[in-house]
Parts: structure tokens; C-alpha cells; sequence
């Protein structure tokens, strides 16, 4: 378990145990009124609306597109975060039409290998949704009306953003599309540096080097690092 995703847990664990006595905490239970409370934190948005979700829609892509274009409308930056498996495995085909919609009417939707926290939802910087511990959003959730307190989950999805890759949709996406940890490591790569060079520069391990790097083969259907380098050349990334 990663250092975030155990703040967050701790983090959890407080709010649901200050919510009996704090005003800027409401428990909401079941889906109609979890629903509703939703519906109006799209409506109160103003600037940005940032997501994370363990499932991305399959039954309704319709509604979820509808609400991209309307909040796109109104000049707010969506950002949404994803599990990798669900957006660039075998499963994602399903999903491919909508991603596709969304993407173009300019949600920024990245991947990542392991979340956090099964959802989150945060309005502007003064408003968050997040489950009831052990309990599906859709069933049991906690509104957070405060910016002190919806901080640390800001801190917490833009770490996990970082960490994230961006789903891509054409095979020569140009390297802005990628996340940041993906450009460090290959303007490092193409320098020259070894595995346990770009994790020392970096300050992380060899490991997450090493991962890295094999998440940016899968990407660009190459079989090794020198593969990669040239791959990267031929496409005019770096």
C-alpha cells in the first residue's frame, strides 16, 4: 500500500468519525439522495471538476457524455482518473466510443496502476465526495464542504494525477500527452542513463524505473529499451 493511499485511509477513518459532530460533514445514504447531492455539485461547479473511479461508466455513457458537454460548456476543466486495466486493457473496447466523445470534448482522462481510494469526487476546492469506508459510493458517501478539509484529498488525487499515464486515442499522440513521470524517464533514457541512474535522479526505485519503462514499451509496441529509444526517435518525441 502506497504512502498515499494509507494518508488517505487514515484520512477517511477521521473524517467519518468527525462527521457525527462536524456541520462541514454530512453522511448521505443511498443512491437516490447520494445522487442528488451529486447532481448538485455539477450544477455549483465553477472552475474544475476532478474525478476518480474505480469503474468508469458502461451502462451510462449517454448521461456521463451529456454531462462532459455541459460542463465543458461552462469553461470547467474536467479531470478524471481511471484504473489502468479498465481503460487500456481488454475491457476498455467497451468503453472505446465514449472515451473517445469525451476526450474530444476535452476531458483529460489519465490511467493509473493502482488507485488510492475506490472514488472521489471534488468540485472547485471547497467541495468533496468520497465513500463511507468499505462501502460503494453508491450506497453510503460523506459531503465535505470545507477547503481545509477537502485539501488533503486534493493532495491526494494530484499525486496519484501525477503518477498517472494519459489514455490515448491515435497511435502518434505526441509526447505532451503523456504524464510527467513518463517524459522524465525518457528524456533520461535518451540521455543515456541506466535504470538505477533515472531512479537516483528521479528519487524513486529501480523498480518504479523499471515498471516505467515497461508501461512505455506496452505503449509503443516495443519489445526492449533500445526498441523504445528508437521508437521514440522515429516519432519525433524528444
Amino acid at each position: 500500500m502506497s504512502s498515499v493511499e494509507l494518508s488517505l485511509q487514515e484520512l477517511l477513518w477521521r473524517l467519518a468519525a468527525q462527521g457525527q459532530d462536524d456541520p462541514r460533514i454530512t453522511r448521505l445514504d443511498g443512491f437516490a439522495v447520494i445522487h442528488s447531492v451529486r447532481d448538485r455539485m455539477f450544477r455549483a461547479c465553477r472552475t474544475s471538476m476532478r474525478s476518480l473511479h474505480s469503474q468508469l461508466p458502461h451502462w451510462d455513457q449517454a448521461a456521463s457524455a451529456q454531462r462532459t458537454a455541459e460542463l465543458r460548456s461552462r469553461g470547467i476543466r474536467i479531470q478524471t482518473i481511471g484504473p489502468r486495466d479498465g481503460l487500456l486493457g481488454p475491457e476498455a473496447v467497451a468503453l472505446r466510443g465514449y472515451l473517445t466523445a469525451v476526450v474530444g470534448l476535452g476531458e483529460e482522462i489519465r490511467a493509473a496502476e493502482r488507485l488510492p481510494i475506490t472514488q472521489l469526487i471534488l468540485a472547485d476546492r471547497s467541495t468533496a465526495m468520497v465513500p463511507v469506508r468499505a462501502t460503494p459510493l453508491r450506497q453510503a458517501a460523506l459531503l465535505i464542504e470545507s477547503e481545509e478539509l477537502v485539501r488533503p484529498l486534493e493532495a491526494a488525487f494530484q499525486a496519484t494525477w501525477e503518477e498517472s499515464e494519459t489514455v490515448e486515442f491515435a497511435e502518434h499522440d505526441p509526447v505532451e500527452r503523456l504524464g510527467r513521470r513518463s517524459r522524465e524517464v525518457l528524456v533520461l533514457l535518451a540521455a543515456g542513463l541506466t535504470d538505477e541512474a533515472i531512479a537516483r535522479e528521479l528519487g524513486v526505485t529501480d523498480r518504479t524505473v523499471r515498471r516505467q519503462i515497461s508501461r512505455l514499451c506496452h505503449k509503443l509496441r516495443v519489445d526492449c529499451r533500445f526498441q523504445l529509444g528508437l521508437e521514440v526517435a522515429r516519432r519525433g518525441w524528444l
